[in-house]
């Protein structure tokens, strides 16, 4: 009977343990928005380029045209991409960047 009752003692104390322990699956991820200006106006051509291969980055979550004709904003999720690598992009589709410039941080659930 002793033994019984050590038993479930330990199979209980092992278990709360394992329950008590948190787990990280939700940690906050951080957003980005860069704001990346081209050499040239933004045509429609330009923009189905962008919006067909950009948009489909891993991490890109928005993209916005700027009132300028040249400028376009891109959100990004930092753990998943960079701003080189969405350059690489855009020099992938032939776009060439001028600068590019963070504009936004903020972290979401």
């Amino acid at each position: 009977m002793k033994k019984i009752i050590a038993l479930f003692t330990i199979i209980a104390l092992t278990t709360g343990l394992g329950f008590a322990q948190k787990k990280d699956s939700k940690k906050l991820k951080l957003k980005e928005t860069v704001e990346f200006r081209l050499d040239e106006e933004i045509c429609s051509n330009c923009k189905r380029k962008i919006d067909n291969n950009i948009a489909f980055e891993k991490g890109v979550t928005n993209i916005v045209y700027g009132k300028d004709g040249n400028s376009v904003q891109v959100t990004y999720r930092a753990d998943k991409t960079d701003t080189l690598k969405l350059r690489k992009a855009f020099d992938k589709v032939k776009l060439n960047v001028i600068e590019s410039e963070i504009v936004t941080d903020k972290e979401t659930k």
